[in-house]
This record gives C-alpha cells, structure tokens and sequence, in this order.
C-alpha cells in the first residue's frame, strides 16, 4: 500500500503586529528593573494604551560578567543566550540587555539567536558625540570586567574622544567596592558606595574629563548629575531613548503566521510563529 502522508498542506498568513521589546533581566536584577522604568517614564502617552509593549524576563542565575573576565568565575553566556532565547521565543521583535558587562560577549550571543540585539555600547558613543559634540576627553566608571574588555575605549578611540579610567587602586577601592562591596550597590546599600564613586569620579574630573559615562547600569542607580560638576551620560537610559525614538518611527513589524492542517488537527487552531 502507498503510504499517504498525514499532512494536508501549510497556509501561510501575514500580518501586521505592533514590536515587542525583549529586556533581558537579572544583570543585575535592580537595574534591568530600572531600565523598564525608563521605557515608561520617558514615553509619551496620553493614556495606558500608548505605552510600548516589553516582555522582562529577569533571571538573577545568570553567573557574574566581571568574575568570568577576570578568570574567577563561571561563563554567563549559556544562561544569557538560554534567557535570550526564552524571549525570542515569547514573540519578542528585537532584545535589550540591560549589563554593559555583558556587552563584551555580545557577537557570540547575538551568532545565537535570529533576532536584534541592541548594542548599548553604540548607543551610548553615538549619543555622547550628539549631545556633546566638542568633547575630547571622557571618563569611564565602570566594572573592571567592562574595562579589561575595553567595550567603551575602542569605540571613542574610534571617533577621537581620548578616555580616562581610574587607576588600578581606584578601580577596586573605590569603583569596585562600591558595586560590589560588603556594603555596595549590590547590596542593596546606597550611601556608602555613593561616596565611593564621587570620590572616583571627581579624580576623573580633576584629570580633565569633560563628561562621565556611567558604564555600570548600577552606578547610575546612585550616582546623578546634581553630585557632579559635569555631564552624565547613563547608557542604560540612553538606550531606552533610543528604544522609543525608534519605536515612534518603526511601531510595527510583519510576520508570518503558518498552520500546518493535518487530519489530526484540521478543525483545531495550531499556531507557530515565526519572526
């Protein structure tokens, strides 16, 4: 006997959708929070329905960024990739990982998943020479992870903008201890580690840096422009401008929706969208 195939044939569907924002959460848990903040905060909405749509997903399993750079600790990438993937899979349009850290690995986790990630590094630069087009010297707080990885220099280098780092005395008494410390950001402690990074800032300052990039989405949690004499350009909300800016232009994508019909499920609705 013939063999006859259980599938009928496929129909193809598409369809407009509004974009959804994917925000990969838990690095670290307060700041991926804070960075959904932004998104409604700085949207303009005259009602809830104006609001975009985003899908934070937040796992705090995933392993510390900087320990893993320094050699001390286990690789993230799985767990990011695997969190990555979870939210690709829930119908997110493009993802936003809210770790500057975790932007040193960001070609192998993009290589992994099939949609956008969007790269806060270009962001940030590409911001910084709008607003601040005759700066030539930059100071950079962040983790010693995102500074051995270099993710901020080559990128003003790039465009001309020297930068200016503490030194290696600064970096763990002052900028690490105050992320990562007993009684630091992470913590869940606010004015000590406040005190901290304006003491580390303020050396960058004295060293002729004309604006901060605060290049851990923890520090911007404590440290704001009225603590400093100079600009502060915060990565995390810039990207959060940049999000809506291009959402405002960009509010819907197309997809395509397939049924597969088969005899066993010709009068049930099964679904499976693909991006």
């Amino acid at each position: 006997m013939i063999p006859i195939s259980k599938k009928i044939f496929n129909v193809e569907n598409h369809i407009a959708r509004e974009r959804l924002i994917g925000v990969v959460g838990g690095v670290g848990p307060e700041a991926s929070n804070k960075f959904c903040e932004f998104l409604i905060k700085n949207k303009r909405a005259g009602s809830d329905q104006d609001h975009l749509l985003f899908l934070h997903y937040c796992n705090p399993k995933i392993p510390d960024r900087t320990e893993f750079i320094l050699g001390k600790g286990e690789d993230p990438r799985p767990e990011i990739i695997r969190t990555c993937k979870i939210l690709q899979e829930a119908g997110s349009s493009f993802l936003v990982i809210p770790c500057n850290t975790a932007h040193a690995f960001l070609k192998d986790i993009q290589e992994s998943v099939d949609i956008p990630i969007v790269d806060m590094t270009k962001v940030l630069v590409k911001k910084v020479l709008e607003e601040f087009p005759p700066i030539s010297k930059v100071g950079i707080l962040a983790t010693t992870g995102s500074i051995k990885a270099g993710i901020y220099q080559a990128y003003f280098e790039n465009v001309g903008v020297k930068t200016l780092l503490p030194s290696k005395k600064d970096q763990e008494e002052l900028v690490m201890k105050a992320v990562y410390g007993i009684n630091g950001i992470k913590a869940g402690n606010k004015t000590a580690p406040k005190k901290l990074l304006i003491k580390a800032a303020q050396k960058l300052i004295d060293q002729g840096a004309e604006a901060l990039v605060l290049g851990c989405t923890e520090i911007p949690l404590i440290l704001k422009k009225k603590d400093l004499g100079v600009k502060l350009f915060d990565p995390m909300e810039l990207v959060a401008q940049e999000v809506i800016e291009y959402l405002e232009q960009e509010p819907i994508e197309m997809i395509t929706i397939t049924y597969e019909l088969t005899r066993e499920n010709i009068f049930q609705d099964k679904e499976v969208i693909k991006t």
